[in-house]
């Protein structure tokens, strides 16, 4: 048993990279107040997901890339890194996307210089055991292996085919499979090898075209099936869904908010600085980052992120209600929105 316990530590990567730098466009208006990864899910933020993957695969060394609203993302994942974990920020002046930054990372030297890195897509609520990710890639001589799980929803997100060695044959669009196809879905987790790492230009990329592509290319893109569970929370209807599952008919109450002992709260998410007042209902709905709902007010299947002052007797319902901080609340906030 101990010696199955070194060998598997072997096949751990030293470091990880966790993509946080990106606008949000699909997430708007909520990602005009947090990051997407930013966002407070039960449990911590969005990011907390991907982090605690990280320290739980044995890992003890991340970077996190921030852009979009970097002094929040980065003051987010600094509140909710594991202790086990040293965490690491690569602040981009401009949007580099994702392969390029890991580039930038790399040239920062935050990606130390041996062995193969692991890369989490922040974005995501993900609950994952990356074992067989692990061992595929160091069996193997793949310069890119990605973690894959049984697709949930084919017309809704794209698909993933393996040939019988493992490599991908082909990366679809969302649609009706095949009747022959297992399609898969790509849950935002990969190992990509010191040699894709190196050759990656420093410049503005994503993964698909400067490491999918080269590797599928020399039929060195592999994936493997993990088990576990991920969810998008691309959009803000998305993102209540879920929230709404991870609560079931519970309650989950930041310790700093503030509620009256005679509101009523019924499967909602409160999360820091909120102010809820007497006789409030809120039902089904996330509040969150200094909102204050006034006496008497009724919140229902909505989303109130930021300084938002919902009236008195006011009714909320399925309905999203942010106010947008001031850049001076965050002057990194980049006027440059690229996606």
């Amino acid at each position: 048993m101990m010696d199955n316990t070194v060998q598997m530590t072997d096949f751990v990567p030293p470091v990880a990279m966790i993509f946080a730098a990106g606008r949000g466009r699909r997430m708007q208006p909520l990602s005009d107040v947090l990051p997407k990864p930013a966002l407070p899910v039960p449990g911590g933020p969005v990011v907390s997901w991907g982090l605690r993957l990280v320290a739980r695969s044995g890992i003890r060394t991340a970077v996190l890339n921030s852009w979009w609203l970097a002094n929040t993302m980065e003051r987010t994942a600094a509140e909710a890194v594991p202790e086990n974990l040293v965490l690491r920020f690569s602040r981009e002046e401009q949007l580099m996307e994702t392969a390029g930054g890991l580039a930038l990372a790399r040239d920062r030297g935050l990606l130390g210089t041996d062995g193969p890195v692991l890369v989490v897509n922040g974005d995501g609520v993900l609950n994952l055991t990356l074992e067989e990710l692990f061992r595929r890639h160091r069996e193997t001589n793949d310069l890119v292996t990605l973690g894959l799980l049984p697709h949930l929803g084919p017309e809704r997100w794209s698909r993933v085919t393996l040939d019988r060695d493992g490599l991908v044959s082909a990366i679809l669009p969302p649609g009706l499979p095949a009747p022959s196809e297992i399609p898969l879905l790509y849950p935002g987790v990969m190992v990509i090898s010191r040699e894709a790492i190196e050759a990656l230009e420093t410049m503005p990329s994503g993964v698909a075209s400067a490491l999918w592509a080269p590797a599928r290319a020399q039929q060195r893109l592999g994936g493997v099936l993990v088990s576990g569970h991920w969810r998008e929370v691309g959009t803000p209807a998305d993102y209540l869904e879920h929230v709404m599952a991870l609560l079931g008919d519970r309650t989950n109450l930041h310790p700093s908010a503030h509620v009256d002992n005679d509101a009523v709260l019924r499967c909602a998410l409160v999360g820091p600085g909120v102010s809820i007042e007497r006789d409030v209902v809120i039902d089904r709905s996330i509040i969150s980052h200094g909102a204050v709902i006034g006496a008497g007010a009724r919140i229902l299947r909505s989303v109130v992120l930021g300084d938002v002052h919902i009236a008195a007797g006011e009714t909320v319902a399925d309905e999203i209600r942010v106010t947008t901080p001031s850049l001076a609340n965050d002057p990194n906030r980049c006027s440059n929105e690229a996606s």
